[in-house]
């Protein structure tokens, strides 16, 4: 199975998992391929210099050893993926959400967020 992790779950399991549920870690274990969207690594760097998250080390290293550990890979937010998020409808503002939402709907990826918004746009989701 394929995922796609939001940013909430890259932080959580960068941290060593503790907010991501069992089944989550299990089914992240056992992934045949975990990815996630590059707007992610801005939300990360935006949180951490705004000093609302705390991770162990700068957000390109702390990227670059989530990659390593758990063989990571990035979805670039490309054109389509853009215009889907601009054509969603106005459940979520988060625009980094919105563009989490809508690689998930072009790769047709269930999504790994603690964000109970996210079902209300057709995605499966685990926390």
């Amino acid at each position: 199975m394929r995922y796609l992790l939001d940013t909430c779950a890259l932080i959580w399991l960068g941290m060593g998992g503790g907010e991501l549920t069992k089944d989550a870690r299990r089914r992240i274990s056992v992934a045949s391929t975990l990815h996630y969207s590059s707007i992610s690594v801005w939300e990360i760097a935006r949180l951490q210099k705004e000093g609302k998250v705390v991770i162990p080390n700068d957000p390109a290293g702390f990227m670059a050893d989530l990659r390593e550990m758990y063989g990571l890979t990035a979805i670039p937010p490309v054109d389509d993926i853009m215009l889907r998020a601009a054509q969603l409808p106005d459940f979520h503002k988060d625009p980094a959400d919105r563009i989490i939402i809508a690689t998930a709907l072009v790769h047709d990826l269930p999504i790994v967020t603690g964000d109970g918004k996210f079902p209300q746009y057709g995605v499966k989701t685990l926390s």
